[in-house]
Order: structure tokens, then C-alpha cells, then sequence
């Protein structure tokens, strides 16, 4: 029983440490952040899903979807209207901004 309460408060010691650690490894810029641009983590995340399916891994992701549902549906493996879908989902990934703006009025902020 008694080592179990030495071991218990061992573990709370080193968790401690560690955690005192990890602050103070933190690089200054991280505690020193622009109030403006840091106040917003969820949004900043979301902004990066955007840049990646609307930047190069998007357009490499598209380009191959398109290439493997048009053959399907030349060999007959998938339905022309599946083919149209495919393709109607990337024009609308890569053209979300516009419809967006459209959407709002231009009051939407966006990504930067």
C-alpha cells in the first residue's frame, strides 16, 4: 500500500518535470505570438485543409480521380452519371472561394 502511494507520487513528479520542461523548450515566438493573427487556431487550421486540397496535393488528388473514373468509364466499370459527379466535386472543390463570395456578398473573409 505504501509503495503504491511512493509510486503514485513519483509519477505525479515526473509528469510535473516534464511538463515544466516542454514550457520552457517552447521557442520564444510561440509565447510572443501577434495577438491578431494567433487569436483564431481553428480558423488557421481549417485554412490549411483549404491550401491543401486547392494547392498542388489538390490538384495531383483531382487530376488522378478524374483519370481513374474516366477510364473506369470507358472500360464500363463505372457509370457515365458516377463520372459527371466526379468531376462536377472537383469543379466545385477548386472553384469553393467563388461560390462562396458569390454566397455572401463578398463579406466573407476568407483565407489569406
Amino acid at each position: 500500500m505504501k509503495l503504491n502511494l511512493i509510486a503514485e507520487k513519483m509519477t505525479h513528479f515526473a509528469l510535473a518535470v516534464v511538463a515544466a520542461y516542454t514550457f520552457m523548450l517552447m521557442p520564444k515566438a510561440a509565447l510572443a505570438a501577434d495577438p491578431v493573427a494567433a487569436d483564431n487556431p481553428l480558423g488557421d487550421t481549417l485554412c490549411n485543409v483549404v491550401d491543401w486540397f486547392q494547392g498542388p496535393i489538390g490538384s495531383g488528388i483531382a487530376t488522378l480521380a478524374i483519370i481513374v473514373i474516366g477510364v473506369g468509364a470507358l472500360m464500363g466499370k463505372v457509370s457515365w452519371g458516377m463520372a459527371i459527379i466526379v468531376g462536377l466535386g472537383v469543379g466545385i472543390i477548386f472553384g469553393a472561394p467563388a461560390i462562396v463570395d458569390m454566397i455572401s456578398g463578398g463579406a466573407g473573409t476568407g483565407c489569406p
